[in-house]
């Protein structure tokens, strides 16, 4: 999803219209459930994405007309130990809806004077309600990091990146000197009476913001150890792992996705529980990540950082102009990751109408940095145009699960003609193939539990065939589990990998909150062999897939 940056001019165009509504809308409005309300405006956004931009300037004009005079106080102390007050609630969801309208300066403001309240707390970290409030922190680091990509969408221009000006520059200033006071105080703290954690609970946040803050060239150089030529060897020390050829990399078939770092939705946690978990994939063998360019100090500070493979992406979602020196400054941003290489870029393209998507994956293609080129999202049509312009891709980032047939339609036998593999994400159905469903009723898209990626997966699960067959596939997955002594998941994931043109599956991977190392190793431990195919064929056949790839188009249609 992206962001429109709304400026105060186009706050001014339509001020002379007032808004208005009919009087049994306005009844539906004011009567049904805010879970109703979300759930209907969902559906209205995502299936007039035109709309989009209204919906984020009527919240704008909102935002700007309910801006409070100053900040309250956000943490009640009169129980002992800190935690937010309903004023830090409305406040946290207004900087989050800043950041959603692409004002990342002005949620950057308020998340500076939260710093400043929260380094005059005395917080007990030995306690329970001590660690409860650090949780609470966990949650703002992440928020931290999200204002930060949204200051980052907010200086892209159609021509690159623009400087900031002069107040956005001390905006972010003032928002580091913030964090590097309260990290000051804490670390002269740690040994005394107030008992404050070890683990800085901004560490995150604050890297992100320092390298916005021109403090690149200084965390660049804290981190030498990872400037590195292109490798080729990601073989991982667990002999249990596939593997498969990307370029010139060998690669295990199972890749950690980490978007669940882009919404705190999915949960924050703090960067020693996250490197923790990072750790153990990688001890485990799972050494391919899916990431963005702002999940890689983890990598820097590893001894085996030359056997962690990443792949990281450009989206290009708003008009740009396709220069050399446009693609190769996108580029150096994404090599913050510490390195002089990328294994994988992975390149999105929105409008396809804009035909400089193939002199933008030429240019990609050339550049020495990148190892690889990927793709994602593109349909079948426009990567055999890309192909068919002589650049070298090697694969494509799409949905494919037992859910979500489209691959199998058109885009099979594309791949197998040009060697292009799929990496799939999607193929849990957003943790729906999964026995914890099992002779469960179907979710209210609003439960307070829902995910993004559940939302989003249960109107798929909805199109496909309905809850009911769903549950007979689980019914007949865990069956096939059963027999094989593997989870339901393993069963889902090990079907999508065994068709030949997929390259690797992409698992969602909540770093720092759960893990899942030893069910997700289990896929590759057995074989479905004819009987379970034909199982789980049957089902499929009384599915509607065919429909689905009929109503949504090919491979990424749905998010254009």
């Amino acid at each position: 999803m992206t962001s429109h940056s709304v400026t105060n001019e186009d706050q001014g165009k339509d001020s002379a219209k007032a808004p208005h509504t009919n009087m049994m809308v306005d009844c539906i409005i004011a009567n049904l459930p805010e879970e109703a309300l979300r759930s209907i405006m969902r559906g209205l956004l995502g299936g007039n994405p035109s709309i989009t931009s209204s919906f984020q300037k009527q919240v704008s004009n909102y935002l700007t007309n309910t801006k409070p005079e100053t900040i309250p106080e956000l943490f009640d102390t009169s129980q002992g130990a800190p935690k937010p007050n309903s004023s830090f609630q409305d406040i946290q969801s207004r900087y989050r809806c800043l950041m959603g309208c692409g004002y990342g300066f002005e949620s950057v403001k308020i998340l500076t004077e939260i710093i400043r309240q929260v380094e005059a707390l005395e917080v007990d970290a030995s306690t329970e309600d001590g660690r409860a409030f650090l949780e609470v922190l966990e949650v703002v680091d992440g928020d931290i990091v999200q204002s930060v990509t949204a200051i980052q969408k907010q200086l892209l221009t159609g021509s690159g990146v623009r400087s900031m000006t002069v107040e956005e520059s001390e905006t972010v200033a003032e928002f580091n000197e913030a964090l590097s006071s309260f990290r000051e105080k804490q670390s002269a703290s740690e040994n005394s009476k107030r008992n404050l954690p070890l683990d800085f609970p901004f560490e995150r946040g604050m890297s992100r913001v320092e390298r916005l803050d021109g403090g690149d060239d200084k965390v660049k150089s804290a981190n030498t150890k990872d400037v590195r030529t292109a490798s080729t060897g990601f073989v991982s020390g667990n002999c249990k792992l596939e593997l498969v050829k990307l370029g010139t990399a060998e690669v295990p078939r199972m890749f950690m996705g980490l978007w669940q770092f882009s919404s705190p939705a999915w949960g924050s946690a703090s960067k020693s529980k996250i490197n923790k978990h990072f750790r153990q994939h990688v001890d485990a063998g799972l050494v391919a990540y899916d990431m963005a360019d702002h999940y890689g100090q983890f990598r820097s500070s590893q001894p085996d950082s030359e056997k962690i493979y990443c792949a990281t992406k450009w989206a290009v979602f708003e008009p740009i102009k396709v220069t050399p020196e446009v693609v190769a400054a996108n580029i150096t941003e994404r090599t913050a990751l510490n390195a002089t290489s990328i294994e994988l870029l992975q390149f999105h393209w929105q409008d396809y109408g804009d035909k400089q998507y193939i002199e933008a994956s030429r240019l990609l293609e050339q550049d020495p940095r990148i190892s690889s080129l990927g793709l994602c999202n593109f349909d079948t049509s426009h990567m055999n145009e890309i192909v068919d312009h002589g650049i070298k891709v090697v694969s494509n980032q799409v949905q494919f699960s037992l859910i979500d047939l489209r691959p199998t339609f058109k885009m099979a036998e594309s791949c197998r003609k040009h060697h292009v593999k799929l990496l799939t994400y999607g193929s849990l159905c957003g943790g729906f193939l999964a026995s914890k469903w099992l002779k469960k009723p179907a979710p209210n898209l609003f439960d307070k539990d829902m995910t993004p990626s559940h939302r989003k997966y249960i109107e798929m699960i909805t199109v496909w065939g309905g809850w009911s067959l769903f549950q007979e596939l689980l019914h007949q997955l865990e069956f096939i589990g059963t027999k094989h002594g593997v989870s339901i998941s393993c069963v889902a994931i090990r079907w999508v990998l065994d068709h030949d043109y997929v390259g690797a599956v992409i698992i969602g991977a909540r770093m720092g909150i759960s893990e899942h190392i030893e069910e997700n190793l289990g896929v590759f431990s057995f074989c479905l062999d004819d009987g379970d195919r034909e199982v789980i064929q049957k089902v499929l056949e009384r599915s509607k897939a065919r429909d689905v790839f009929e109503a949504m188009g090919d491979c990424g249609a749905e998010y254009r």
